[in-house]
Parts: C-alpha cells; sequence; structure tokens
C-alpha cells in the first residue's frame, strides 16, 4: 500500500538517493520496484528487538547521513528510531505522543477531537503532497525478478500444472492472528465446489506458522489441492505465483495487496478489522464482511464466538467467486 507513495517520491526526487528501511521480510515484496537507490533491514522482531535494538539499529543509520526522513507507520517507535538516528529533518503524524520528535507534523484527519479512519494508500499519499509530490495514482505496483519467475516455471512443472486450466490460489493463513481466519471446513467446502464446477488448480499456500491449517484443509476435502505444506514459500515466489494466477481467496492479509497489483480477482474474507484502512484498488475486489456490534475490534483472538468470520458462508464466497470469473475470466 506504500508503493504509490514511493513512485511519487521518486518521480519528485528523481537525482536524490532514496532508502527504504523495512523488515526482513518486507525486501522480498519490494526490492525489485525500481523506485528506490537502498534497502536497509531493520530486524525489530529478531535480533534488534526493543530499546536495544532501536539504539543499535540508530547507530547504523547515523552513518548514512541522510538529510530526511518520511515515517510511514504511525507508531511511536518509528519515530523514536528517526529521532535517535540523528537525522535533521523528521516527517511524520502527530499522533500516539511522538509530535517531540519530529520535525514536520502532519495532522491527521480528524472529525473534531477524533481521528477518521483514512486508507493507508492516501494516508502516505497525504505525507508525499506535503512534501510537494504529486500523486497521481493511487494504484499499487510490485515486479517479479527473472530469478522468481524461474522459480515459478520449475514450481508449476513440479506439479505439473497446465497453464490452459483456471488456477485459484487459497491463503487460509493470517499472520496477524486467528482471529481474521476463516473456517477451514470452510476453505475445504469452497475449493471441492470450484474444482467440480471449473475443473481448476486449488493452490493452497500458508504462511511460517499457518502449515497445520493447510493440511486441515487438504484433509477436508475430497478432491486434491496442491497445497505447499512442506517447504514455506518465501514472499518473492508467492508475488510469482499470484501473479499467474486467475483468482485469489484469501483473509484480510497481505497477499490480497499482491493480487491487487498484478489485477488478479480477489475475494477477501474480512472480520475483525476496519474495511476503511484497504478501501483502495477494489476494481477486481470483493470484501465479505459482517457488520457487528463488536466489529471492528483488532483484536488478534476472538474472545466470544468469532461470529465475524463464521457467518461468512462458503455459498457467499462461492457467488463471489462466481461473479468475478463471469465478469473477468470468461
Amino acid at each position: 500500500m506504500a508503493t504509490p507513495s514511493l513512485k511519487a517520491m521518486r518521480q519528485c526526487y528523481p537525482h536524490s538517493s532514496i532508502s527504504l528501511l523495512v523488515r526482513p521480510h518486507i525486501r522480498l515484496v519490494i526490492e525489485d520496484l525500481p523506485y528506490c537507490d537502498k534497502i536497509i533491514v531493520f530486524d525489530a522482531r529478531g535480533k534488534e528487538r526493543g530499546v536495544r535494538g532501536i539504539l543499535f539499529c540508530s547507530r547504523r543509520l547515523q552513518k548514512e547521513h541522510f538529510d530526511w526522513v518520511l515515517i510511514l507507520p504511525n507508531s511511536f517507535s518509528s519515530a523514536l528510531l528517526s529521532f535517535l538516528s540523528l537525522i535533521p529533518r523528521r516527517i511524520g503524524y502527530k499522533r500516539n505522543m511522538r509530535s517531540w520528535m519530529l520535525t514536520d507534523r502532519i495532522p491527521p484527519a480528524k472529525n473534531g477531537t477524533h481521528i477518521v479512519p483514512v486508507p493507508k494508500v492516501e494516508r502516505y499519499l497525504t505525507m508525499c503532497s506535503y512534501l510537494g509530490c504529486k500523486t497521481p495514482s493511487q494504484k499499487y505496483e510490485l515486479a517479479i525478478s527473472p530469478h522468481v519467475e524461474s522459480k515459478v516455471d520449475d514450481l508449476y512443472l513440479k506439479y505439473n500444472l497446465n497453464k490452459k486450466n483456471m488456477t485459484i490460489v487459497i491463503i487460509p493463513g493470517a499472520a496477524y492472528g486467528s482471529s481474521k481466519c476463516w473456517k477451514t471446513e470452510y476453505f475445504a467446502q469452497v475449493a471441492d465446489q470450484l474444482t467440480e464446477k471449473y475443473n481448476c488448480h486449488i493452490i493452497i499456500i500458508p504462511g511460517p506458522d499457518e502449515v497445520t491449517i493447510a493440511r486441515d484443509i487438504e484433509k477436508a476435502m475430497k478432491h486434491h489441492p496442491i497445497a505447499l505444506t512442506k517447504e514455506i514459500v518465501p514472499l518473492d515466489v508467492l508475488k510469482g505465483i499470484i501473479k499467474r494466477s486467475s483468482l485469489v481467496i484469501t483473509n484480510d492479509t497481505g497477499p490480497r495487496h499482491f493480487a491487487t497489483a498484478f489485477e488478479k480477482p480477489v475475494v477477501v474474507l474480512m472480520g475483525p478489522t476496519n474495511p476503511i484502512y484497504t478501501q483502495a484498488n477494489l476494481e477486481r475486489t470483493i470484501v465479505l464482511r459482517e457488520e457487528l456490534d463488536c466489529s471492528p475490534c483488532h483484536l488478534r483472538e476472538c474472545p466470544t464466538d468469532h461470529k465475524c468470520m463464521e457467518l461468512i458462508t462458503p455459498q457467499k464466497v462461492l457467488t463471489a467467486c462466481d461473479k468475478l470469473i463471469k465478469k473477468f475470466l470468461s
């Protein structure tokens, strides 16, 4: 969702040196784009965890002698890292008690005293506009390297995937937490019915901690999907698989935006999160969501009956798939 801003910054500052500070797994997502000169990895959940990690990373950034930093996240820690890195100009949103660490404080959208939810892509582009950048498009962008394309070729060959048949990718997990996850038996029912109706390939791709979910779906199915459970699919290869897919069915998680970037039809199963934050580039997307008194709660685990996801039935998903297939794939 930040890629339109990266493009806007590069177009506005074509001769500047632009670096991106990212978590390790994000490098695989954006490293093939032409909008930066350098990618710096900050392992905030690993060896650079906590205050000690922020201090260590800040010393690395001091050596780069940056002139200014655009802080896309709203977190206190991201502003603290920029402050400790002694970067002279620090631009970010004025919130979360971090204003004193910023030199340029952008006020968030408000309704009276309450901060108004805004799509992330718009929030990021507003920061670029503040810096004088033109923001002509909100379109997400991703790129695939020839090396990754070759890996996807090998995968198609390994599983004897016929390119003439429709390929439907299922992303059944969510790194955010179990509250975002749809029931495994529901995924199995949908996958079986799509296989019978369209004679399609079903590829189930779990994340690092989601192999059990994928195996449970596979066991519950009458037909045999391609469940990539023996080794974790890195995000660059996942990009390549989604780029070649016909349709994606996913919980509200990162790969839905891969599908959007490659203009693939996608059905999103959304429960605990606010849809406004991702309300952009939905021309080929159907978001299925049930409005309840307790939603959006943004909790990682549901403390009650998980009705927000339970009420999204397999039939609703099948109807959404049929609609997208008829409109974009027939």
